[in-house]
């Protein structure tokens, strides 16, 4: 047994912000959001749009909710979701020093791991300095930019 069924209505210039949101947003997540809150606005009710995407009722009526508490931002993941860094780029100490000891001994950095893991006393593997390195240099994947 079902309960009361929830529509999310929409102006016209919320239905555009968020057409242009479910086109164009930068992360496949918000463009998800974006789009359960137009198929609502469209007549599509919660139990239709989590069969069809394969999500949960709840997970729906969440979105559902962020949208009307905090409109169109709400929709997107908030900050500190996921895992933290080990060493962040913008931070200057580290990354000078984690420079002048791949600079020391560029062809070993498994001797750089183990330096700085005594210095900062924070454990990384040398695929992650890889990572690190190609990214503070601008190095890689000309889509990601």
């Amino acid at each position: 047994m079902q309960g009361k069924k929830r529509f999310i209505t929409l102006t016209s210039e919320q239905e555009t912000a968020l057409q242009l949101g479910w086109k164009t947003g930068k992360k496949s997540v918000f463009r998800h959001r974006c789009r359960y809150i137009l198929l609502s606005h469209q007549g599509k009710n919660i139990s239709e749009i989590s069969s069809f995407y394969g999500v949960t009722r709840q997970s729906i009526s969440k979105w559902f909710t962020r949208y009307e508490q905090q409109g169109i931002e709400g929709l997107h993941t908030s900050k500190g979701q996921g895992c933290p860094p080990i060493l962040r780029i913008d931070n200057t100490v580290e990354m000078n020093k984690v420079e002048e000891l791949v600079e020391a001994s560029p062809q070993n950095l498994k001797v750089v791991v183990a330096q700085l893991e005594k210095e900062f006393g924070k454990t990384l593997s040398v695929k992650t300095l890889q990572r690190i390195l190609k990214k503070k240099s601008g190095l890689g994947n000309d889509l990601e930019k």
